[in-house]
């Protein structure tokens, strides 16, 4: 099997050669969302799973963070973190 120049780092990355350098990159660069995000998931889990992206958004705006809700539900999504519904009582 000979590897040709466009078939070897798909093969070995699981990219293609083209953008190589820019994932690499990517790779490299630091994080300026972290301290929300580690925010967002203290939010979430000191209130028992119970508020949503829209609570916490506006929690975080009390504290004075410029955010965009969207950017909250991103994190949601991408932790996995869904809300616990409350069930109302039968009468």
């Amino acid at each position: 099997m000979s590897f040709t120049k466009g078939t070897f780092y798909p093969l070995v990355v699981g990219i293609p050669e083209a953008t190589y350098p820019y994932h690499v990159k990517l790779l490299e660069k630091a994080d300026n969302d972290q301290p929300l995000k580690e925010q967002i998931e203290h939010f979430f889990f000191e209130f028992k799973e119970r508020y949503g992206y829209e609570r916490i958004t506006e929690e975080l705006k009390i504290l004075g963070y410029r955010i965009n809700h969207e950017k909250s539900l991103s994190s949601h999504k991408r932790n996995g973190f869904k809300m616990c519904r409350r069930r109302k009582a039968l009468p």
